[in-house]
């Protein structure tokens, strides 16, 4: 009896470790998307152990690998004066504003400060290549991968001219698997899968070299799920719309949390998705 007991026990496996990963998409003000997609997460437990953005997803998922709760990201943004933060940025064309404010919520913490694997996506201005940012002061990287012409000027970075990465990698869910993630949900903020930004950079920066093709559809191939709040009546400015857009998020990550959570749970099983 007690031997049956024991083969018992020993032949129920221990859930399978998986690394779950989080990919989050470019899109201005429509980040407050993803503060709600995290809020929706966190209320059903599911936690991410490797993180990547690109422009405000870069920022989002750096507070988010420091700890920071969905409450706590929303919080802080209705701190932010973005009214001082956009004279800034008419003024100057340049970062200043962004890191001023990132600077006074992260201080000079650096990459290996973080309490998660992150890493964020910027453009080399000259050669228009992805450039993915794992080490270094955190709060130059963000302004690096957040730097959008024309209302920014490229952050120079380690002898490079670095830009927003959402011109070669709007939803950086490769970037996430290669850093070791089994599963990989990402988020995408943009209105519509194709997108060519050439024309903007030609007309603001006529000698970078970058070519752009379609930045967010490697993020849906790359993707084992991809949450896609409805945001096309939203511009990457629109502020004025956060709790809207935080709605919209949180809403979208639910529609989707069925999957997530059972794909998980067969992995942890050791089965296949497809099982």
């Amino acid at each position: 009896m007690f031997l049956e007991k024991f083969l018992q026990l020993f032949k129920k496996k221990p859930p399978k470790a998986i690394k779950v990963g989080l990919a989050l998409g470019s899109g201005g003000a429509k980040g407050f998307a993803h503060i709600g997609a995290l809020k929706a997460f966190e209320e059903h437990g599911v936690k991410f152990d490797v993180v990547a953005g690109t422009s405000i997803g870069s920022i989002v998922g750096a507070f988010y690998a420091n700890g920071y709760s969905a409450t706590d990201m929303l919080q802080l943004m209705r701190t932010v004066d973005f009214s001082d933060v956009k004279r800034l940025v008419m003024i100057r064309m340049n970062t200043d504003g962004v890191q001023r404010v990132l600077e006074k919520a992260i201080g000079d913490l650096e990459f290996s400060d973080l309490k998660l694997p992150f890493a964020a996506v910027a453009t080399d201005f000259q050669t228009g290549q992805e450039v993915d940012l794992f080490a270094g002061k955190l709060s130059v990287a963000l302004c690096a991968s957040s730097a959008y012409p024309p209302f920014f000027k490229p952050v120079p970075v380690e002898n490079r001219l670095l830009m927003d990465g959402a011109f070669v990698n709007s939803v950086p869910a490769d970037l996430v698997r290669g850093m070791g993630a089994d599963y990989v949900v990402g988020v995408d903020l943009s209105a519509f899968r194709k997108q060519n930004k050439t024309g903007i950079l030609s007309e603001f920066f006529p000698n970078s070299k970058i070519v752009t093709g379609n930045a967010s559809l490697s993020g849906y191939r790359n993707s084992d799920v991809m949450v896609k709040p409805d945001l096309k009546n939203f511009k990457a400015t629109q502020l004025s719309s956060a709790d809207e857009m935080y709605d919209l998020g949180y809403e979208a990550a639910l529609a989707v949390l069925p999957k997530i959570l059972g794909d998980l749970d067969r992995l942890r099983r050791g089965k296949k998705k497809g099982d």
